[in-house]
């Protein structure tokens, strides 16, 4: 340890130095006055200075401030020396900066106990700044990181003024980073898309899956793929890009040309609310899928939901950080608080969702992201569209039998196959849901004969889907023919499904009431084609789709 002693008197210098030496305090300097202690202390870079109070010219009271100031946060012992015993004086050594002080005439064992007291407190508060230094340096780092991935995230995720301006929409993270995502693009049909996300957790960790599915939903919105079709292929990305821990709960809308009918896929997100205009009537649309990241593509689903609005609807999609905001009792907001505040006006915008949430919250920081979107029910007319029809009539006829029939691909197959002509884009989305619900009808209902009435049990959609998978990889017999055909005078697209099962009998009365869970295919079909007829023994069906819309 190195020692400064500071005093005017040679006698006490002496006495101190030849004191330390026993002590084993072999590097000691001294300075006759204040002045030159400060030299010495600025030359020296002592680890304790022992100061006279009573010196001429500068006094220990006036050097002590110097000092600290020199050496800034870092710790530096200061001990008075002093003959003055009056509280005042001894009190005032240490205001001015003093961290201790010793009466003369000197005892050298409290001397040397209180010079190894703070020589203890030396080293820690150095080993204190060595460690807040690295920790400086670090978060520069850090800062500098945060920086250059938070420019790629503003620059990689961006969404066109003119879609966002059909929607009122409002992303607070939780951190720097955002777990949640909310993207929307053109349809080729003249429509929208749009996507709102939700990461597990928040930050950085949970951010990093958002540009590959940004990346991914804009490449397949110029495609035009359905909703279905985007949540299927954004799974088996994020299957596997992320860790088994790490899901993204997402819902994917499509909303058509008049801006009035959406086509839904959700996963793990919170119920869509939609809201009669001019009223606080809200109805409530829950979710019917795991969230995307989890289950394999053999046992994903991407089925949609279809429903039509009205003009001034409004659609609210939101992440669970708006739900599950506490307050101070600990009490969570739930969906039921989510509808309380939406109904509360009969129009209502983001930032006033965001204001209540924030008023429930108090004082208490915010827990997780929290994204929410509205749309209400506008004409898109503005949105351009990518319409050349072509001008010759076509057709594509294929069949399919035996162990052909277990193809995951045959929907897809014929989607591009169809899509490879002009215009038929604009059909992709609404293509994907018919051709995939006349498909499924044939194959299970008709080829392998299973009964949707297995569905209607508790546990009936899992025994559905097992019987499903066993069936198909026994199925040696039957077959499932397809006639597709473009009819350019009619601006339409005639799509003729046929297979060798027993049929049925389709002039009786259908099931289709919203709580028939497996009965919504042929109300589907309704809402998306002009037409749709069986024939034959109810093994045959025939449906219109429009493509001038």
């Amino acid at each position: 340890m190195k020692i400064l002693i500071v005093d005017d008197e040679s006698l006490n210098r002496f006495l101190l130095l030849h004191m330390l030496e026993e002590e084993g305090y072999t590097d000691c300097h001294e300075a006759k006055n204040g002045a030159e202690a400060l030299e010495m202390a600025s030359r020296l870079k002592p680890d304790l200075i022992l100061l006279d109070v009573i010196m001429p010219r500068m006094n220990g009271y006036e050097v002590a401030p110097h000092l600290k100031q020199m050496y800034g946060d870092s710790y530096l012992p200061v001990i008075f020396i002093t003959s003055l015993d009056d509280k005042e004086s001894l009190a005032r050594c240490l205001e001015v900066g003093g961290d201790d002080f010793v009466a003369k005439p000197f005892d050298k064992v409290i001397l040397a106990a209180k010079i190894r007291a703070h020589g203890r407190i030396r080293q820690l508060s150095n080993k204190i700044e060595l460690q807040n230094r690295a920790l400086r340096y670090f978060q520069q780092n850090v800062d500098r990181e945060h920086t250059i991935v938070e420019h790629i995230f503003n620059n990689a995720i961006v969404n066109k003024s003119d879609i966002t301006a059909f929607f009122d929409f409002d992303l607070s993270p939780a951190a720097v980073f955002n777990g949640d995502v909310f993207l929307c693009e053109a349809s080729p049909a003249g429509g929208v898309y749009f996507m709102v996300g939700d990461f597990t957790g928040h930050g950085l960790a949970s951010a990093i899956g958002v540009l590959p599915v940004s990346r991914s939903f804009r490449s397949m919105a110029r495609r035009g793929l359905s909703a279905g079709e985007m949540a299927a292929k954004l799974n088996t990305t994020l299957l596997s890009l992320l860790p088994a821990d790490m899901f993204c709960a997402a819902v994917i809308v499509e909303i058509d040309a008049s801006g009035k009918r959406f086509s839904v896929w959700n996963g793990g997100m919170p119920q869509l609310l939609l809201k009669e205009a001019g009223t606080r009537r809200v109805r409530t649309l829950p979710p019917r899928h795991m969230a995307l990241g989890i289950l394999e593509s053999d046992e994903f689903e991407d089925d949609c939901e279809v429903f039509e609005a009205a003009e001034g609807d409004q659609l609210l999609v939101y992440t669970d950080g708006l739900m599950e905001v506490m307050n101070a009792a600990g009490e969570m907001a739930d969906e039921q608080g989510v509808i309380k505040w939406f109904s509360a006006q009969a129009k209502v915008t983001s930032q006033y969702l965001h204001d209540r949430a924030v008023n429930y919250r108090g004082d208490l920081q915010q827990a997780d992201d929290m994204t929410i979107v509205l749309y209400t029910c506008q004409s898109l007319a503005t949105v351009k569209n990518d319409f050349t029809l072509n001008e010759l009539p076509y057709s594509i006829s294929l069949s399919l039998s035996g162990a052909e029939l277990k193809n995951q691909h045959i929907v897809p197959s014929l989607i591009e196959m169809i899509n490879s002509q002009p215009g038929m884009t604009l059909l992709r989305s609404d293509l994907y849901t018919v051709l995939s619900e006349m498909f499924n009808n044939a194959l299970e209902h008709g080829i392998l004969k299973l009964d949707s009435a297995l569905k209607s049990s508790p546990d009936g959609f899992l025994e559905y889907y097992q019987a499903r998978e066993i069936r198909l990889k026994q199925l040696q017999e039957g077959s499932v023919s397809f006639l597709i055909q473009f009819l350019p005078k009619d601006a339409a697209l005639d799509i003729t499904i046929s297979d060798s099962g027993e049929g049925f009998d389709y002039t009786a009365p259908a099931n289709t009431g919203e709580d028939n869970s497996f009965g919504r295919g042929l109300t589907l079909l309704n809402e998306l084609c002009e037409q749709v007829t069986y024939s034959g023994n109810g093994n045959t069906l025939k449906v219109r789709l429009s493509v001038d819309r």
